[in-house]
């Protein structure tokens, strides 16, 4: 056997071209951008699932106050001086609280109507997604922006 015939059969190893690389790299980047903002939305759309679980239970610990008392004035400290946090474990947040993404707040109440409001914390992972309302007739709405005053609510919750 001469050297060319050893050549010959010995398998050759060929790896991956720039070109190639290239490409690969560019659908993963492709796949990247549109996977990236679906999961923040998706995320931002949980968080606002678990404050309107959170002014729900709320709502009930008020209805239960108002069956005791007759009155939902009992759950602010100091009704003239709103918002107030609600009396203490009337409404503990469900979400994590060494993370906590929302305060929920007791923004009006009388004797028998209450507004609870969960409002985004400032510089955090909901900052700019609006405020979630509820009251005492059930009614739902969503400001999109954080400033309820600039902003036309959205009755329910469903966006």
């Amino acid at each position: 056997m001469n050297g060319s015939q050893s050549s010959r059969s010995r398998p050759r190893f060929r790896g991956f071209t720039l070109t190639e690389l290239l490409i690969a790299l560019a659908i993963v980047a492709i796949l990247t951008s549109v996977a990236f903002p679906l999961y923040n939305n998706y995320t931002t759309r949980s968080h606002r699932a678990q404050l309107m679980s959170d002014l729900g239970t709320c709502a009930q610990a008020l209805e239960r106050l108002y069956t005791v008392n007759f009155s939902y004035l009992a759950a602010a400290v100091d009704p003239a001086d709103l918002p107030t946090p609600p009396v203490a474990n009337l409404c503990p947040q469900q979400s994590p609280q060494q993370n906590p993404r929302y305060n929920i707040v007791l923004s009006a109440v009388t004797a028998n109507d209450f507004v609870l409001r969960g409002i985004p914390i400032a510089d955090g992972a909901q900052a700019g997604d609006g405020i979630v309302e509820l009251r005492a007739n059930g009614q739902r709405f969503w400001y999109r922006d954080d400033d309820e005053a600039t902003t036309a609510p959205q009755e329910g919750w469903d966006e």
